[in-house]
Formats: structure tokens, C-alpha cells, sequence
């Protein structure tokens, strides 16, 4: 039996180097890696950390969609868990969510009531109508855990929008998310550490709100949902 080559794990190491700036670099939620060092020391290799997430899940959701993008109110989010000043939370996690749906821009116009009470569906569909929106858009922060820099962090959300008109409930969606703490990983020629966004729960609330305000934008602009790369390809006309 052949013993094995000394390059082995040199070759290891290596590999498993270039798979982790790969991972990194696939990742939409984890673009920026740095490396650093010389040849004193072992090269680090810094990641940004990833949200772990599944899609959003969809409740409810209208068969319709409008002629033109409507006008949306959008009151804080309400707080479910027993925490210290859940008002204050809600307003400004709330505000976090409303600038990431602004910048998805799925409405013509999405005012953030930031002074109203924390989301109860009757008040704010008289808040909507009083506002003169056509829909209000609410919901709760079921689950919130602040790990800060030395721990892990979640957020779970969910949201209603309603029609001021009819009191329909035309959309109702859930989704959470999960920033793992990580420990440095040592390896023969180099380090693998991972980054903690500056605020953890915000950065998961904000990339919610963007995958659902992608899904919202599509409905509210009526645009056909993007064709997945295997769409089709099974069908019997694909033969």
C-alpha cells in the first residue's frame, strides 16, 4: 500500500480554501470576503455571515391583480413576545422593514406611520381609510432574539395586507430567519473567521422584507412570475 503523498494536506487545505471563497461568493446575502496576512503568519480569511432562511410562506393571496400599482399605510409590526419596551422595538424594526420595501418599490406610494399604535387589523384599516390608501399593510414580529456579536440572532415576521375598501385580507405571509454565531476555524496555512453584520436582527428583517416585497412588487405591478432555469423541461411538449 502506497504511503500517502506529504502535498496531501497541503492540497486539502487549499481546496477547502477556494470552496469557502466560492460559497461566499454564490451567496446574495454574503458578497464581501477578505483576506489577510503574510508569510509570518497564517493568511485569515474573513466572511461575512449568512442569513439562514426558507422562502416566504404564503397563507393568503389575492387571485387578482391590480390595473396599476395602489397606494399602501404601513403601521408597526406588533411585538407577540414578553420583551422590554416592545413599542419602541416595533416602531423601529417596523421602520427597518418599510425602507427595505421602498427600496423594492412595490407600491406607488407606501407611507410608514411610525406614531400609530403597534398593528391591530381594525384600527389600521381605519387608519387606511382615514389616510385615503387603498391598502394597509401590518402584521407581527412573532419571534426576536438579539445575539448581538457573541451569539446567535433571529428574527421571525409575519404579514397582513388588507384593502381599505371591501376589508378584504388580500395577502397574509410568513417568514424567519437565522444569523449563526461561528467560531474561528483553524487550518494549516490559514483561518476562517466570520463577520456579525453591525446589527443582526435588523440585517435579517431587512432581507425578509426584501424577498417579500419582491413578491408583492410582482403582484402589485402585475408581472408574471420569473420562470425557474428547469421550468418546462420535464413537460411532454419539452419532447
Amino acid at each position: 500500500m502506497n504511503a500517502a503523498s506529504p502535498a496531501s494536506p497541503l492540497r486539502f487545505c487549499i481546496a477547502l480554501l477556494l470552496f469557502s471563497l466560492l460559497l461566499a461568493a454564490c451567496s446574495p446575502s454574503n458578497p464581501r470576503v477578505n483576506m489577510a496576512g503574510d508569510a509570518s503568519t497564517p493568511s485569515q480569511v474573513q466572511l461575512n455571515n449568512w442569513v439562514r432562511r426558507q422562502p416566504p410562506q404564503i397563507f393568503v393571496r389575492p387571485t387578482i391583480a391590480p390595473t396599476s400599482p395602489p397606494t399602501a399605510l404601513m403601521v408597526p409590526l406588533r411585538v407577540t413576545q414578553n420583551i422590554r419596551d416592545p413599542v419602541s422595538l416595533s416602531r423601529n424594526l417596523s421602520r427597518t422593514f418599510w425602507q427595505a420595501w421602498l427600496s423594492r418599490q412595490p407600491f406607488s406610494v407606501l407611507e410608514y406611520a411610525y406614531d400609530a399604535q403597534p398593528y391591530d387589523p381594525k384600527r389600521a384599516l381605519a387608519l387606511g381609510k382615514q389616510k385615503g390608501a387603498d391598502l394597509v399593510v401590518g402584521g407581527y414580529i412573532t419571534y426576536y432574539l438579539d445575539g448581538g456579536h457573541t451569539g446567535s440572532s433571529s428574527v421571525s415576521i409575519s404579514i397582513e395586507i388588507w384593502e381599505t375598501a371591501t376589508g378584504n385580507l388580500l395577502w397574509s405571509l410568513a417568514q424567519g430567519g437565522f444569523l449563526e454565531y461561528q467560531q474561528a476555524h483553524d487550518f494549516y496555512l490559514f483561518q476562517v473567521r466570520t463577520r456579525q453584520p453591525v446589527d443582526p436582527p435588523s440585517a435579517i428583517l431587512r432581507l425578509l422584507a426584501e424577498e417579500m416585497g419582491t413578491t408583492i412588487h410582482d403582484w402589485a405591478h402585475n408581472m408574471p412570475p420569473e420562470r425557474g432555469l428547469l421550468d418546462g423541461v420535464f413537460t411532454p411538449k419539452a419532447f
